[in-house]
């Protein structure tokens, strides 16, 4: 967490007594081109850690140096950064730079404190990465990991006992365990916030959107309002699913789903398992499309003729094609992880290269990820004409967003019918396109209640409502927004929040639920202006929609991306999609066959809809 943290906090250079305009101009420059060369470092020193691996000791070294500098460089910077701010000199665009610079951060706390946040903070995501798990009726082997060990058994695993065991295991060491230093990192980041300048915490932790905790969490309130219709109808489903595979004992009618049998199933959404497993698909006899098998047999075997065709479908969209020299210095990583094993571009604000590293295997979500890592690097070169403090996305995923857009449209059976991945004229037709929104569905709908709920809990400890260790408050966020309860009743003798935490303690998952229903936004916006999507024609669904060579994209895609963070994102979203806000439409509308479809089916099985 630390290094990250470093490296996205900007830092000046020391100024003059004098505060003029042209004293901000200097500054403003001197600050772009230092933060850009010490950037560069921290680059190359995680570029060679991916490429050598994690432990590497001279990557290591190497951004510890870097990360120093900024350090340094940042304490010298705030008296003449208040100073500024408090004269309010400069135009649009340096006060907009001034903006965009962080505040201190942890390094607002003294000494002690700043060393004990960031051991809690270390810890904590020790504790989730590192946690060993003793295996079920084998108290003497206590060795497994969650993933890929434990995550292994429980998907393969028929015996109940056997998953609901890993379920509170996995919850008393990573949870229960962490509780007292959980409660401490809270309290200690609202103190942070305090020194920042921010008295509600709540409104620090959302910094980075740009927005107070009052404004985001109303968007993520309206986002989640518009998801209930179909996350209701798809829930009753796959309870129906549940309850034809444990009974009804297990999993009653008109209540929550027991949580450790419901991610079990969506957990196999992500492991693309075959058909049969599951019990309610809506055609089974039309099977799911092995996208990876596809590619082999198509010829699209190697890494680098998936590049070169993803590079052309870039090229239809009307963007500049990539120079080859991009793949003859490509490095490749190691694939022993393949959770790790991506595709990456590397951003460079002062070298005039770019770095291209990719995972040899190659299969479905590699050829997807090859979208999303040529969009990044287009999204990097449109961004490079501002400064360097304007052009980081205007918040964290915005980028992502579009890449994954892409993505999202190449998995379009009219674009994979086109590059030669799908023969048959079924994958067309609806049922197998029910098929695959089911199993997309389960990857998207179902996580984004999980998201909010993170978030949620942890903006109601910081405004004060609930105690940083109230399991109670949790479990009601929970079951009311994810329709999930535990096994049995969890109490406040039990603390169960750190075990859900993805990502570090202090991340919020805002920006991933705008994120994830941005892609969708782009995609109906991109569609309906390609005349490819009409809303009521079945002809013209979204998940039909294939976006290769509509040239007329590049223009407007590159004049959105060119803003980098120079203005504020409803700014660059008026230039990308024609409207300010992010909404949930897109999602909707993509989802659209399935959700009629779960509706009727609903109906028809009696399956009840909703929870007590």
């Amino acid at each position: 967490m630390g290094m990250l943290l470093v490296v996205l906090i900007f830092v000046g250079f020391v100024l003059p007594s004098s505060s003029t305009d042209s004293t901000l101009t200097t500054f403003l420059v001197e600050a772009n081109q230092q933060l850009a060369g010490i950037y560069d470092q921290v680059v190359l020193a995680q570029l060679q850690n991916e490429l050598r691996g994690s432990n590497d000791v001279v990557a290591l070294l190497e951004m510890e140096i870097a990360d120093e500098k900024l350090l340094n460089y940042l304490k010298s910077l705030m008296p003449h950064l208040a100073k500024f701010k408090r004269l309010k000199l400069g135009d649009a665009s340096q006060k907009r730079q001034l903006e965009r610079i962080p505040r201190l951060g942890y390094n607002a706390l003294d000494g002690m404190e700043l060393a004990q946040v960031y051991a809690l903070a270390s810890n904590m995501s020790d504790s989730y990465r590192n946690v060993l798990l003793c295996a079920y009726k084998q108290p003497g082997n206590c060795t497994l990991r969650l993933i890929p060990e434990v995550q292994a058994i429980v998907q393969e695993s028929r015996d109940l006992d056997e998953i609901e065991y890993y379920w509170y295991e996995w919850r008393k060491q990573t949870g229960l365990a962490t509780r007292d230093q959980f409660v401490a990192f809270m309290e200690l980041y609202k103190k942070t916030a305090q020194l920042n300048g921010y008295p509600r915490a709540q409104d620090y932790w959302f910094l980075s959107l740009e927005m107070g905790g009052a404004q985001t969490m109303s968007l993520l309130d309206r986002l989640m309002a518009g998801l209930r219709p179909l996350f209701l109808q798809f829930h009753a489903h796959v309870r129906g699913s549940l309850r034809k595979m444990h009974g009804e004992r297990l999993v009653p009618r008109g209540r929550p789903y027991p949580q450790h049998l419901a991610e079990v199933f969506i957990g196999n959404a992500f492991r693309r398992v075959r058909a049969e497993w599951y019990v309610d698909l809506p055609s089974p006899l039309a099977g799911l499309a092995n996208i990876t098998q596809d590619l082999h047999r198509r010829g699209l075997s190697t890494t680098q003729r998936v590049f070169w065709n993803v590079a052309e479908y870039f090229r239809g969209l009307g963007l500049p094609l990539l120079e080859s020299s991009l793949w003859t210095n490509a490095q490749v990583v190691a694939a022993d992880d393949d959770d790790r094993c991506w595709h990456k571009v590397w951003r460079y604000y002062t070298l005039p290269i770019t770095n291209f590293t990719y995972c040899p295997l190659n299969d479905e979500e590699r050829f997807l990820n090859m979208f999303e890592a040529q969009s990044d690097l287009y999204y990097n070169r449109a961004a490079s004409g501002q400064p360097t403090l304007l052009r980081d996305e205007p918040f964290p995923s915005f980028g992502d967003a579009i890449g994954k857009c892409f993505s999202l449209a190449a998995t379009s059976p009219r674009y994979l019918q086109k590059l030669g991945l799908l023969q048959e004229g079924k994958w067309l037709e609806l049922p197998a396109r029910l098929n695959r929104l089911y199993v997309h569905g389960l990857r998207v709908v179902f996580l984004l209640p999980v998201f909010y709920v993170l978030d949620r809990y942890r903006v109601e400890v910081l405004s004060g409502h609930i105690r940083a260790d109230d399991n109670e408050a949790y479990w009601r966020l929970t079951e009311h927004y994810t329709g999930a309860a535990a096994p049995r009743k969890r109490s406040n003798e039990q603390f169960d929040v750190p075990a859900k935490l993805l990502m570090e303690v202090d991340d919020q998952y805002a920006s991933n639920i705008l994120s994830t229903v941005l892609q969708f936004q782009l995609l109906k916006h991109y569609c309906t202006t390609t005349l490819q999507f009409g809303k009521d024609n079945p002809r013209k669904a979204l998940d039909l929609c294939d976006l290769s060579d509509q040239r007329q994209i590049g223009a407007s895609l590159q004049r959105a991306m060119a803003l980098g963070s120079s203005v504020p994102y409803s700014d660059v979203l008026q230039e990308l999609v024609g409207e300010p806000e992010i909404n949930i439409d897109g999602l909707l509308a993509y989802f659209k066959p399935l959700h009629d479809w779960l509706v009727q089916q609903n109906q028809l099985q009696n399956l009840d809809v909703g929870w007590a």
